[in-house]
């Protein structure tokens, strides 16, 4: 039986812990870049009477994605080590044998630097298609 305190249930919590922080972090910006990058879709006729004011809100989501980018970076190094402890704890029990290669750092910042892209290339979109007529 298992101790609340044994330090294998405690890895295993904060493993899961950070897994699903880092997962419910993606979703959250994902909602956010996507809300603040529409805003100037929503209703045309405001985009007329704010002009160039309407780029705020695609212009935050992007410095929004940027930030996560960097906090994704640090968070996953955290990740990395709880995850390559617990790895080391299940192979050392024999319960699997896990492969070296991990690819969720990878995917998870290829996603952020993706909705990064996105978001620049937006506000190129609102900038340069909407707005230069009329600045």
């Amino acid at each position: 039986m298992c101790h609340p305190y044994d330090p294998h249930v405690l890895l295993w919590d904060e493993y899961k812990y950070r897994h699903d922080h880092i997962w419910q972090k993606l979703f959250q910006i994902t909602i956010a870049v996507v809300v603040l990058g529409s805003v100037p879709y929503l209703k045309p006729e405001i985009t007329q009477v704010l002009k160039g004011w309407i780029l705020i809100a695609p212009l935050l989501g992007t410095v929004l994605t940027l930030i996560t980018l960097v906090l994704m970076h640090f968070e996953l190094t955290l990740f990395a080590k709880i995850a390559s402890a617990h790895r080391h704890h299940q192979e050392e029990q024999g319960l699997i044998r896990h492969s070296r290669r991990n690819y969720f750092r990878y995917l998870v910042m290829t996603y952020v630097s993706f909705l990064l892209l996105v978001g620049i290339a937006n506000v190129a979109v609102v900038r340069l298609l909407w707005l230069a007529p009329t600045l």
